[in-house]
């Protein structure tokens, strides 16, 4: 690559300072548009909740009057759109008295259970009138989807490990990893009891680890692997007695791992000051060194807190390997691992400790009661 000369930097300096310039402009022209858009749609849409407000006020003076007839004509098109939070709470309460009022029975059914979508969640007060609550009990809302997404770090470690020195014995081999691989899922879970959930997701998981050697008495061999791997955990989640919003977990189950790519760095280094030539490279791809699937068993132990419509929650679990991760069809080592850095793979399995953070979003269905 070409090199600036020095005389030209100054000028690219100024032509950079120039497009800033006009870029700052531009950005500020359409920010002061937006703000003047959301000003216009901000004004309008307080116009709005206000006659809706308004209406409420006229519904529930209608009600006290016994003007019933009223009612739905004042509340219908607010409840489509135009009500806070608390104002539809009142409205749906207010018309599924009416209704009940009026012994339109089917229409307040209705009415229920489009109030119960919008508020899956809703507990029962005291203030609720007695037909209220009387319709409300005939009605049952169930979480069909919990729907979590979690994000976090990989610790790996090896267990069962052997080595396989190109020659000799393997001396002052040592394996080190850290907390810098990420993790990712998502996962979707059924109630089967109150307690209990059953689940599957799927994940792409970072594992990466350090295996230092001695090669005889003059030099040291370095070999950095990294594995990144699909995962599909299939688990049972079980709550434990909780504390307020708080809700402590245990988890546990099977799961599958793809391989979806294995890379090695290697580096052959002389301790021997007569022998001073250092052995580097590129990447090497050895994803046929290692075993296509995984099957791994996990287990875990976790903290929820409760928000409308889902939790957020902490999570720690490892994940144990079952599987020697050499696959025996293709041998435990390249061949410019072995004739030029020295090296061939130990056989290993591969587990990982991770710590996560997540959110869990509930899919409600409220429906009415079968008669028994």
């Amino acid at each position: 690559m070409k090199t600036l000369k020095l005389t030209r930097i100054p000028f690219l300096i100024l032509l950079l300072l120039f497009f800033c310039a006009g870029l700052n402009k531009i950005v500020a022209q359409d920010t002061l548009k937006v703000n003047q858009a959301k000003d216009t749609a901000s004004a309008a849409g307080k116009e709005e909740i206000s006659a809706c407000a308004v209406n409420l006020k006229n519904a529930e003076t209608s009600f006290t009057k016994g003007q019933v007839e009223v009612i739905p004509g004042l509340l219908s098109e607010c409840l489509k759109s135009g009500f806070t939070r608390e104002e539809a709470l009142s409205a749906y309460k207010l018309l599924i008295q009416t209704l009940l009022f009026k012994d339109k029975l089917r229409e307040a059914d209705s009415s229920m259970l489009a109030f119960l979508k919008s508020n899956p969640e809703y507990k029962l007060s005291q203030t609720d009138h007695s037909s209220f609550v009387a319709l409300y009990n005939t009605f049952v809302v169930r979480p069909v989807l919990l729907l979590s997404i979690r994000a976090g770090l990989n610790i790996p470690y090896l267990t069962f490990v052997e080595q396989h020195p190109t020659s000799g014995t393997a001396t002052g081999s040592t394996f080190k990893t850290d907390a810098s691989n990420i993790f990712f899922s998502v996962e979707g879970k059924f109630k089967i009891l109150p307690k209990l959930e059953a689940g599957i997701g799927i994940g792409l998981s970072q594992m990466k680890f350090t295996n230092q050697m001695n090669y005889y008495d003059w030099a040291k061999i370095q070999y950095i692997e990294t594995q990144t791997r699909i995962e599909i955990p299939v688990s049972v989640t079980y709550d434990l007695p909780g504390f307020g919003k708080f809700t402590p977990y245990v988890r546990g189950g099977l799961g599958f791992a793809l391989n979806v790519s294995t890379q090695a760095d290697i580096q052959l280094i002389p301790t021997d000051r007569n022998n001073q030539y250092s052995r580097t490279g590129g990447t090497l791809d050895i994803k046929d060194t290692r075993i296509p699937l995984d099957v791994f068993g996990h287990a875990g132990l976790g903290l929820k807190f409760k928000i409308p419509r889902g939790f957020l929650f902490v999570e720690a679990r490892t994940n144990v390997g079952i599987f020697d991760q050499n696959n025996k069809k293709v041998g435990t080592y390249t061949q410019m691992e072995d004739t030029f850095y020295m090296y061939s793979s130990p056989d290993f399995r591969l587990n990982t400790f991770t710590v996560n953070l997540g959110y869990t979003y509930i899919f409600y269905k409220p429906s009415k009661k079968t008669a028994k």
